[in-house]
């Protein structure tokens, strides 16, 4: 009941019961046009028409800034019309209304808007909400359609070319068994799989045990990617932050379009992808939610790189770094062909330069896709 209502059945019920007791009927007559009329607004509300609404969102997941469409389906399925509303959806911690168009009976129709898609994050879509009320304002009831959607709203995606391989590895080198498999660098021997192919059997092996054996080769030269993203609160100002996040994004997406691995790393230690991903979209979906974490240190991050096996390049996404990171930084050179650190800050830096390592510093996305397209094309 809407307040008028509300206040329509209060003055109604004192009326009637004032003309009753004092014995004036002008007054309870006065009293009882209010009640009928919540009488006949409850009559018109409650008339349900047989309306059905499903609906799509496409895609499911999208980029910050790029459109995301919800498309309603909608059914009149009784004989009556049903005329023009406004429905409207809980979208997060907001709400979306749209225009339902007038239907006639059995008729269909189909509806679609944009979601907005402003801010990153994984939105709960409620029901579709058609609110119908009576000529005079009094009754309100609300139908629900549909059941709950979630949407992922990515970071956004700048414009960043790949990096280039920069180097190629020893065919001799170091390999493991998440290497792609197919050239001629030797990793190991193994049991036949349905579908090796014959001629990489090793058939003095195979006689020795009495088991199909075949070589496992990899190829050593495959270029993969490590994005390690600074989530500490003391490296950013304002909203710096969200850009290193689209910085991340960025990174990972166009190394990915290339067919290249790409693992992200955090400073607290979270590690998302691998060797073996080519897909970006675990990467995207973690830093959909990736918030400031106090807790990990920078340099503490870069240790842990020095203790494992590398890569083709490492790009550090940070706010203004110290210099001992820089050095941090500096320390893989033998671990990476391809060092890169990227400064998320407005303020004019003047950051030490260090043999190996490249230092991109922006405040805006236009200005770091300019300036990351730049030095990758040195």
């Amino acid at each position: 009941m809407t307040r008028t209502g509300q206040g329509a059945l209060a003055i109604g019920i004192v009326l009637l019961v004032g003309g009753i007791v004092l014995a004036w009927p002008a007054i309870a007559v006065l009293g009882a046009v209010p009640l009928a009329l919540l009488v006949v607004a409850l009559a018109f509300v409650l008339r349900r028409p047989q309306l059905r609404i499903g609906r799509q969102i496409h895609p499911a997941r999208v980029a910050k800034g790029l459109p995301a469409i919800a498309y309603l389906e909608l059914t009149n399925e009784g004989r009556g019309t049903i005329p023009t509303t406004v429905a409207r959806q809980p979208y997060g911690a907001t709400t979306v209304q749209t225009v339902l168009p007038r239907l006639l009976g059995g008729q269909r129709g189909v509806r679609a808007y944009r979601l907005p898609t402003t801010r990153r994050g994984i939105y709960e879509i409620g029901p579709v909400e058609v609110i119908r009320s009576d000529p005079f304002e009094l009754l309100r009831i609300t139908q629900r359609h549909a059941g709950t959607d979630r949407i992922w709203v990515h970071p956004a995606i700048l414009p960043f070319q790949p990096i280039p391989s920069g180097i190629t590895r020893h065919l001799e080198g170091p390999t493991s068994d998440t290497s792609p498999e197919g050239t001629i660098t030797f990793h190991r021997l193994r049991e036949y799989a349905l579908g090796d192919d014959l001629r990489m059997v090793h058939w003095k092996t195979t006689a020795k045990t009495g088991q199909l054996t075949v070589r496992h080769n990899v190829d050593t030269s495959q270029p993969s990617t490590v994005v390690l993203l600074d989530v500490r609160p003391s490296a950013y100002s304002g909203d710096t932050f969200e850009l290193a996040v689209d910085c991340a994004a960025s990174v990972a997406a166009c190394a990915s379009a290339g067919k290249a691995p790409v693992q992200l790393r955090t400073c607290t230690g979270h590690n998302v992808g691998g060797p073996t991903d080519r897909d970006p979209g675990a990467v995207l979906d973690y830093l959909t939610t990736v918030a400031l974490d106090p807790t990990g240190t920078l340099e503490a991050a870069l240790g842990r790189l020095r203790r494992e096996r590398g890569g083709t390049g490492l790009v550090v996404v940070t706010g203004a770094p110290a210099p001992e990171d820089l050095v941090a930084v500096a320390r893989l050179r033998r671990r990476f062909g391809r060092l890169v650190v990227v400064a998320i800050t407005r303020a004019p830096t003047d950051l030490p330069c260090y043999p190996g390592v490249t230092v991109i510093t922006a405040g805006t996305g236009q200005e770091l896709a300019a300036a990351w397209n730049l030095e990758v094309a040195r």
